[in-house]
C-alpha cells in the first residue's frame, strides 16, 4: 500500500473536490481519496501493485484539473492569543504534537506564533487550531500583509485588559489579606484594629461569609488561571505555574470559608 499527496489545479467549489474523489475512488486499487479544497491537495492511498500515480494523474487531468506537484508536507503560521510565559508555549507544542502527521512544531513565545509542518491530507488546519484551543488558548487568523501594527495594537490591547483585572483583583485582596490575617497577629504580639463582628471564633459565619464575597471576584477576574490550569491537568497530568498558583490560591484562600461555614452549620 502507498500514499501520496498531490497538489491539484483548477478547483473553485466544494463540487469540483467531490468530483475528484469520486473520479479517483473509481480507478481499481484505490483504497482512500480524500481532497483539501483549502490547501488544493489529494492525499490518495492505492495498491501499487494494481495502479500506478500516472493513471490517477490522468484521471484527474481528464476531467478538467490539473496536478502540478507532489506536495509531502505543509507549513503554516498560527498567530495564538492568550499565552505568558514558556510554560504555555510548551502546552501549545504538546497539544498540537498530539496529532497524528504532524512532523514538527515550534511555538514562539516573542511573535505568539506556532509554527507547524505538517501532511494537509491526513489533518487540517482546524484539527491543529481545534487542539489549541482545546488547552485554553485563542486562535487567530492568518494575515497574508504585514500585521505588525495590528499585533502592536493588540498585545496593548491585551496588557490594558491585563492591568485591569490586576486592579480589580488587588481591590478585593487588600481586605480579604486584612480579614484573614490580621486575627493570627494578636499571637505574635501585634495589636491592629478589626471589626469584633468579624472575629472568627465568635462570628464563623459572618467571617467566612465575608472571606467568600471578597474572594468570587478575585476568582472571576483571574478565571483563565482556572480554565487553562484545569485543561492542562486533564489534558498531560502535569505542573505548570498556573496549576502551582491555583492550588496555593484554592489552599490558602478558599477553604477556610467553606471550612468555617460548614463547623457552624454542623457544630
Amino acid at each position: 500500500m502507498n500514499s501520496q499527496v498531490l497538489r491539484i489545479t483548477g478547483m473553485t467549489c466544494a463540487s469540483c473536490a467531490q468530483q475528484i474523489e469520486k473520479t479517483v475512488q473509481k480507478l481499481s486499487g484505490i483504497e482512500r481519496a480524500t481532497v483539501n479544497l483549502a490547501s488544493e491537495t489529494l492525499f490518495v492511498e492505492y495498491n501499487e501493485n494494481t495502479v500506478s500515480l500516472a493513471t490517477i494523474k490522468d484521471a484527474i487531468t481528464k476531467v478538467g484539473y490539473g496536478v502540478v506537484e507532489k506536495v509531502t508536507s505543509q507549513k503554516v503560521a498560527i498567530p495564538i492569543s492568550g499565552m505568558t510565559c514558556a510554560a504555555c508555549a510548551k502546552w501549545v507544542e504538546k497539544a498540537i504534537e498530539k496529532l497524528e502527521s504532524v512532523e514538527s512544531v515550534s511555538v514562539n513565545l516573542a511573535s505568539e506564533k506556532a509554527t507547524v509542518i505538517y501532511n494537509p491530507g491526513q489533518v487540517r488546519q482546524s484539527a491543529i487550531r481545534g487542539e489549541i484551543e482545546k488547552v485554553g488558548y485563542k486562535t487567530l487568523e492568518i494575515s497574508k500583509v504585514d500585521t505588525a501594527d495590528e499585533n502592536k495594537e493588540r498585545k496593548q490591547k491585551e496588557i490594558k485588559t491585563l492591568w485591569t483585572k490586576f486592579s480589580v483583583a488587588a481591590l478585593f485582596a487588600l481586605p480579604l489579606l486584612y480579614i484573614a490575617m490580621v486575627p493570627m497577629l494578636p499571637h505574635y504580639g501585634i495589636n491592629v484594629p478589626y471589626p469584633e463582628e468579624l472575629n472568627p471564633m465568635h462570628h464563623p459565619l459572618i467571617y467566612a461569609l465575608m472571606e467568600l464575597i471578597l474572594v468570587l471576584p478575585i476568582i472571576g477576574v483571574g478565571y483563565r488561571f482556572y480554565t487553562i490550569g484545569f485543561n492542562v491537568t486533564f489534558s498531560f497530568f502535569s505542573t505548570n505555574y498556573k496549576k502551582i498558583v491555583s492550588a496555593h490560591f484554592f489552599r490558602w484562600s478558599s477553604p477556610p470559608p467553606f471550612w468555617l461555614l460548614a463547623r457552624y452549620i454542623f457544630r
